[in-house]
């Protein structure tokens, strides 16, 4: 029996992928030093190349192109940290000084539920649920859930570093997109290339789709709970839309945990005052799921329900509060690629 020895060429191709997998164990943590601003720009231009496209269709040169939308980005951020931007930093300071009390009050309120007066819940339904520990542990889930959206909002600000290079970073990845594409591409077999164009399309509707969509349900939601809580005379307005705004980006889940703080800022001030914000937050609430979501998950993702609460839970059990938020589109994407997957095996087995 004749042994196949792989070609030159083959052997040359699997010493450079192992070459390269030593190479980057041996870099992993300085390169993990300064991806940053590359990710981070990477995002942005995926963002921005539509608008940019959309220029360019309008016989528009490339480059005037980029910095028309470049100017257009730094006018709105310079008009957010001249009117809306100060406000909130002086708001969110308030309430991180804040913080001490209400979690005081929350302590305070978990002791008097545990010292038993919970009388609206029978004694054996409070044995049966043993209901002490299941405060400990919503008060640990609220502890990790809250420090991690916190957490989120310091890191993703970066360094000055990060802040100043990402949109350098960002024009050349527009600038150069069809170039580093082709860089890419160019050792790949024409049907690959093919193949790769239909995933990335694919690829794009999901995450366009899921990212502009859960934008704009982000705004809608985070706008009309702060004013609506500014209103009814809860502290920290601006703070709470924030939050609400960043943690309805999470499917099924993040709603609840955006309404929370603002339900426990109204109950410090007065219970009315914390109906009522009950009251604006299942409004909008209803709102959104009604007219909104259904429109996102089913058209963008196209994952069913299960799957979606699924693809929450898991990445987020795997990456905290960052994976509730991903998890959706990257359970769309792997749907995706099983099913090229799929479609390889099936012609490799006729073949």
């Amino acid at each position: 029996m004749r042994i196949a020895i792989p070609g030159k060429k083959k052997l040359f191709d699997i010493g450079m992928i192992l070459l390269a997998a030593v190479l980057l164990m041996i870099i992993y943590k300085p390169l993990g030093r300064v991806i940053n601003p590359f990710i981070y720009a990477l995002v942005l231009a995926y963002i921005l190349n539509p608008l940019v496209n959309f220029l360019e269709k309008r016989k528009m040169n490339r480059i005037v192109a980029i910095l028309i939308v470049f100017l257009l980005l730094f006018g709105i951020i310079g008009i957010a940290f001249a009117t809306i931007i100060p406000s909130l930093t002086g708001d969110l300071s308030g309430f991180i000084e804040d913080i001490p009390n209400i979690v005081n009050f929350v302590e305070k309120l978990i002791g008097d539920l545990r010292a038993g007066e919970i009388a609206f819940i029978p004694e054996e339904v409070q044995d049966y649920l043993n209901v002490e520990d299941q405060l400990d542990r919503l008060g640990e889930f609220l502890k990790r859930a809250f420090s991690g959206i916190f957490n989120v909002l310091v890191n993703s600000t970066g360094t000055l570093l990060d802040i100043i290079i990402t949109p350098i970073i960002t024009l050349y990845y527009l600038k150069d997109k069809d170039k580093i594409l082709k860089a890419l591409t160019e050792d790949i077999p024409k049907s690959g290339v093919t193949k790769m164009k239909e995933f990335g399309k694919d690829m794009d509707k999901v995450l366009g789709g899921f990212i502009k969509g859960q934008l704009t349900i982000a705004a809608f939601v985070g706008v009309l709970t702060g004013v609506g809580c500014f209103f009814i005379g809860v502290p920290y307005a601006l703070t709470i839309g924030l939050v609400a705004g960043i943690t309805n980006i999470i499917p099924y889940f993040g709603p609840w945990l955006g309404g929370i703080l603002p339900v426990i800022l109204g109950f410090m001030e007065r219970p009315l005052m914390a109906l009522w914000v009950i009251i604006l937050i299942v409004v909008i609430q209803q709102i959104e799921a009604a007219f909104l979501s259904p429109q996102i998950m089913s058209h963008s993702v196209g994952l069913h329900p299960l799957l979606v609460m699924f693809s929450v839970l898991f990445f987020g059990s795997m990456f905290g509060i960052i994976g509730m938020i991903i998890g959706v589109p990257l359970m769309g994407i792997l749907k995706i690629l099983l099913g090229y997957l799929k479609e390889l095996r099936n012609r490799v087995k006729t073949e």
